[in-house]
């Protein structure tokens, strides 16, 4: 079984990407990959047009209309790693371009061909599954799901740790965008402010930093550190001081389809975590292995936080249900082979 992998997977930035990559290879499936940023298209073209593959497994909107205009030739089938809908993420979650303009719509029907010219785009949840389904008319049998999941080669436990001053860490990181909901941390972090013991975290900028640092400034709270995005590899070494870990808090639609990253990441290392109680969540976690608040309110995050501080017993439980969960499931073998499952039938 030999697959082309092509599109935005730079293996070093992009997880899904790594995952995907190291996932195929563990499950002894030969996998050739180029990339857009350093393999220039004549050559990419040249790459699908001589066909010693069996399969194409793409990701970015580009490179999928390349490889259809050249289906007449190579005849392949088409796996596209959809991921995410550029409609849903641009237009309804951030907000950056206005729902009836003509990008918007040039946007949604992109996304909604893409699916068409494809014989099968993967998504990460059920959740995101259902949302293709309904916004764009497409047929359920056009969809298959690949989680996540996380490298387990760079996320894992037993990094040392060293405390700082003592203090209870709560740690999030990622873009700021608007389905994190980093102002309902800030908020929370007002709400626990009294707690000297208790000290957040926040790892990242983007979209809404200048929104947050305003918050910020109005509230004051005394028990957050804003740290600059760190490389990948440096993650880990942030997660292992913390005593909790945060997921995601959002009031928008995106964030009740999407299990975050840093979920993954997070069960990964054995840490408990926090986020909010939504149907994308509720596939992959449940009660034993995940802390649930409510979503966009930052008075139940404050709850959890101050109830997992206040037991033992239950963060080490989260931990370790956690834990077992990512290694039966979520590692990159787990990913590799749910993957090629999705190769194998569309081969055959």
């Amino acid at each position: 079984m030999k697959v082309l992998m092509i599109g935005n997977y730079d293996l070093e930035e992009y997880s899904r990407g790594r995952i995907l990559y190291k996932g195929l290879i563990k499950n002894k499936v030969s996998v050739s990959l180029f990339l857009p940023k350093k393999n220039k298209y004549f050559n990419i073209l040249k790459k699908i047009i001589k066909k010693d593959y069996d399969i194409l497994l793409l990701t970015g909107k580009i490179v999928l209309l390349l490889a259809w205009f050249l289906k007449i030739f190579h005849k392949k089938r088409i796996i596209f790693d959809m991921f995410i809908s550029d409609y849903d993420n641009l237009v309804n979650d951030r907000k950056l371009i206005r729902k009836n303009s003509l990008r918007a719509k040039l946007i949604w029907l992109m996304d909604k061909y893409s699916c068409k010219i494809s014989n099968k785009v993967i998504l990460d949840t059920n959740e995101h599954i259902n949302y293709f389904i309904n916004e764009f008319g497409i047929n359920s049998n056009k969809f298959e799901k690949v989680s996540i999941g996380a490298d387990e080669t760079i996320f894992k436990p037993g990094y040392p740790t060293k405390k700082n001053n003592g203090k209870f860490i709560i740690h999030f990181h990622g873009t700021f965008i608007p389905l994190q909901g980093i102002e309902y941390i800030i908020k929370a972090a007002k709400i626990l402010e009294k707690d000297k013991d208790i000290q957040f975290n926040i790892i990242g900028n983007g979209q809404t930093f200048e929104e947050i640092m305003e918050l910020y400034s109005e509230l004051k709270p005394n028990n957050i550190n804003f740290i600059k995005p760190v490389k990948i590899e440096n993650l880990p070494h942030y997660i292992s001081k913390s005593d909790i870990c945060l997921g995601i808090f959002g009031n928008t639609e995106k964030t009740k389809k999407v299990i975050p990253n840093k979920a993954y990441e997070t069960i990964a290392m054995k840490k408990p975590l926090i986020s909010s109680d939504t149907p994308g969540m509720r596939e992959l976690f449940n009660d034993s292995n995940c802390e649930f608040c409510k979503i966009s309110d930052e008075f139940s995050l404050a709850s959890s936080i101050k109830k997992l501080k206040e037991s033992t017993s239950r963060t080490k439980n989260l931990s370790k249900n956690g834990y077992d969960l990512f290694k039966s499931n979520y590692d990159t073998f787990s990913i590799g082979k749910s993957l090629k499952k999705i190769i194998i039938k569309e081969l055959n």
